[in-house]
């Protein structure tokens, strides 16, 4: 009897085993599409560039290449490329999957070895992944963090950046800051961790229990500032020596931060700020402006207050969106304003009651473009948001701003409007809207920056496994597009050549 037990528990202990080998395995084969659905896989019409106003950014002396070092493409947040996405000319999709669960890899930065460096979060944690941009292959991998980062919660590893040498920079959720870089030992990759700042002593100082740092990023003077979801902001030198720590009383941060010139920017669920260190090196906030929170969260949303990362235009404005009951606003604000004089201009967007922000701003030239993402609560329900898309131009001149176009058709559910400056288009990720609501038939979109009209749509996949589920699109240098869907990460390339136009 003991033997057959002692057998039954071996026979059980190996199926758990196994189990547990298949649900935290990695896939290394294309994302699994239905083919069994027809629908269109290209839909409007191949482009020309028509490249739109530039703004030149600083560069960062303490991160890589602006367009280069952010899942928002720069430390202004931009979410602009000044060099050419995919045109539509028979664009060629091709896909790899990370986990047979979820495995979204989130963001992609070309580092400066032209590797292709993400996160992917599965249900066991965030993975730090390198890649071949070119067949998706992973070069190397690490495991950052243990837990769900899915969701209103998430924390460290989601975000990231790139430094000036080329090390991934990103907050763990030990909590820490830590610096990763790639080191190759015969022909074989991987990743080190060369640096880490604990930072839970700093942050049990100020306010106890579960500290989820969101984002770090450092300033133009080198120091690393990192910010929580309870609303903690903090900064330290360059050797962690020197950790000061601020408390938002009874607000919250649900978003990333902002880095330019002239300070740190940091949207709470409440208020705007701009943060910096003083000459005495006392980290302080320079202004605060509080905006319309409204009476509740909305449908699409994640927190109760903006949805947005603050934007910076150049180093004269920064925008974010409120909450408001009724209509959405899009606030301006100039960088270098007072606790007493604020809010460059408010303008009210999308239908009453069916509006809101849950991403980035893109910004290019003196104009933001802004999704609606009310009602999107996937990923497996409520995939669908309202419709809109809008362009607000800023007009320093006349000290407004106003509306350029609406497209009141399109609806992108959750990933950030991505800005090509040199193609003239906007990048978002749309399912067409003549289909079923619960076909999931998913589209790289195109869409005229100029106009708001749709420039073209390619099919990317069918089934839940390619919904981006706030993956981001990021755009390499050579024009190829990526996106961080559900199930691993999709590439989008033109095969052919734009024909030449007459001069």
């Amino acid at each position: 009897m003991k033997r057959k037990i002692l057998i039954s528990l071996t026979v059980v202990s190996l199926l758990l085993a196994s189990a547990f080998a298949w649900f935290t395995r990695d896939l290394y084969t294309p994302i699994a599409s239905d083919q069994q659905i027809e629908v269109p896989s290209f839909i409007g019409a191949a482009q020309q560039a028509q490249p739109l106003p530039q703004r030149e950014l600083e560069p960062h002396p303490f991160l890589h290449s602006q367009g280069q070092n952010s899942m928002h493409n720069d430390s202004y947040q931009s979410d602009s490329y000044r060099w050419s996405g995919p045109l539509g000319h028979n664009p060629e999709v091709s896909s790899l999957a990370f986990h047979p669960l979820v495995g979204n890899c989130v963001a992609a930065i070309e580092d400066l070895q032209n590797r292709l460096i993400s996160t992917c979060v599965t249900p066991f944690g965030v993975t730090l992944v390198a890649r071949d941009k070119h067949s998706l292959a992973i070069l190397a991998r690490k495991k950052i963090t243990n837990w769900l980062p899915i969701g209103s919660k998430f924390g460290g590893g989601v975000y990231f950046h790139l430094d000036h040498k080329g090390r991934v920079l990103l907050a763990s959720n030990t909590p820490a800051i830590e610096l990763w870089s790639l080191v190759k030992t015969g022909d074989k990759l991987s990743w080190k961790r060369e640096q880490k700042i604990e930072l839970s002593t700093a942050l049990n100082s100020v306010g106890t229990g579960e500290h989820r740092v969101i984002d770090v990023m450092p300033d133009w003077q080198g120091n690393y500032w990192f910010i929580t979801r309870g609303g903690l902001i903090g900064s330290s030198d360059r050797n962690g020596l020197d950790i000061q720590v601020s408390e938002l009383k009874n607000e919250g941060i649900d978003n990333a931060l902002a880095v330019g010139p002239l300070g740190v920017f940091v949207v709470s669920n409440h208020a705007m700020y701009r943060w910096q260190r003083n000459p005495q090196g006392k980290q302080q906030v320079v202004w605060r402006a509080p905006y319309d929170r409204g009476s509740a969260p909305k449908p699409g949303t994640m927190g109760h207050g903006s949805g947005t990362t603050p934007t910076l235009i150049g180093n004269d404005y920064v925008s974010i969106t409120d909450n408001a009951d009724g209509q959405v606003n899009v606030l301006v604000y100039p960088q270098q304003g007072t606790d007493q004089q604020q809010t460059f201009c408010v303008v009210p967007v999308f239908p009453a009651d069916k509006g809101t922000s849950e991403n980035s701003l893109s910004s290019f030239g003196n104009s933001l473009i802004i999704e609606n993402n009310f009602g999107y609560q996937g990923p497996f329900n409520n995939i669908t948001a309202e419709p809109g898309l809008a362009r607000i131009d800023i007009l320093p001149e006349q000290n407004r701003c106003e509306i350029a176009w609406e497209n009141k058709l399109i609806s992108s559910p959750s990933a950030v409007p991505k800005v090509s400056l040199k193609a003239g288009l906007i990048y978002i990720y749309t399912r067409d809207a003549v289909n079923p609501e619960d076909l999931q038939a998913w589209y790289f979109t195109a869409i005229n920056a100029h106009t708001g009209e749709l420039a073209f749509k390619q099919l990317t996949g069918i089934g839940p496994g390619f919904n981006n589920h706030y993956g981001s699109i990021s755009i390499t240098p050579d024009g190829t597009a990526y996106v961080g869907v559900l199930q691993g990460v999709i590439k989008i390339k033109d095969t052919a050549a734009a024909p030449k136009t007459s001069p």
